[in-house]
């Protein structure tokens, strides 16, 4: 029979994923493409997830699993430049299975191979000015505007991204540290935001969305780094903090910087 704790521990651990992904998607909507696709670059996974995970797990364990996230971050701007290119010219499920090919393409050998931090942070900087180089041409020009949001279809949404949260977290153990940053940092948050916003939005907003998610996707690069390093230099509750902290302020910045791109093209 199933430990009623253990199912607790999941629930608790599903809602709090699926409530920032359904936050997160409103804000997209609400502040526009350019400033959504950067605030979506928060760890709105990977901190919930890394956090539980630290309460079940030593803190060389939870700092293993942040290098092998980080690594599998490049992988995600595979899978965001991926949509960027699909989401015009095909429908959300496609789109994003072409997204899910790129990211296996490119994580299956990033997941086997030793994850030293730092490697990972030059790794994701270079991806991530190939990516924006590439996809910028496929979104010039496109007109995106938004439509009302579905809230009831958006929190079914939602709930079905914290199922990863939960299962990979509880199965950590299993998994092993490299295997479960890994796993963890696929972007199923993003899955989840970009599905909805094709479908309620169109390809064009959400193709914008992923493509601002590609400078975005720093926040949780510095997450990453920061907590794969300071794990190792500080007990675990400032460590994650600090980690925490240096990502909402990557993302504070550049939402600035993008609200003044914005408004100097208006």
């Amino acid at each position: 029979m199933t430990d009623p704790l253990i199912l607790g521990e999941f629930a608790i651990r599903m809602a709090g994923t699926a409530f920032v992904v359904i936050a997160i998607s409103w804000i997209a909507v609400r502040l526009g493409p350019a400033i959504g696709g950067v605030v979506v670059g928060l760890p709105i996974v990977l901190a919930p997830g890394l956090g539980f995970m630290l309460l079940d797990q030593p803190p060389a364990f939870v700092a293993d699993a942040a290098a092998g996230a980080l690594f599998s971050l490049s992988a995600t701007q595979a899978f965001l430049l991926a949509f960027v290119i699909l989401s015009g010219r095909t429908g959300p499920f496609f789109s994003v299975a072409g997204g899910a090919l790129a990211w296996l393409v490119l994580a299956l050998p990033l997941g086997v191979v030793p994850h030293p931090p730092l490697i990972g942070a030059a790794l994701f900087a270079a991806v991530t000015l190939a990516a924006r180089r590439i996809g910028r041409r496929w979104v010039a020009g496109q007109n995106a505007k938004a439509a009302g949001t579905k809230w009831g279809l958006l929190i079914l949404r939602g709930l079905l991204a914290g199922l990863l949260v939960g299962g990979v977290t509880l199965g950590s153990s299993v998994l092993g540290a490299g295997f479960a940053g890994a796993i963890m940092a696929f972007p199923i948050g993003f899955t989840v935001i970009a599905i909805s916003l094709h479908m309620d939005h169109g390809g064009a907003f959400a193709g914008q969305t992923a493509f601002a998610g590609l400078t975005g996707l720093s926040s949780l690069a510095t997450f990453c780094l920061c907590l794969a390093l300071l794990l190792r230099q500080l007990p675990a509750g400032p460590a994650f903090l600090l980690a925490l902290s240096a990502s909402v302020l990557a993302t504070l910045v550049m939402t600035l910087l993008a609200g003044r791109a914005r408004t100097g093209q208006t």
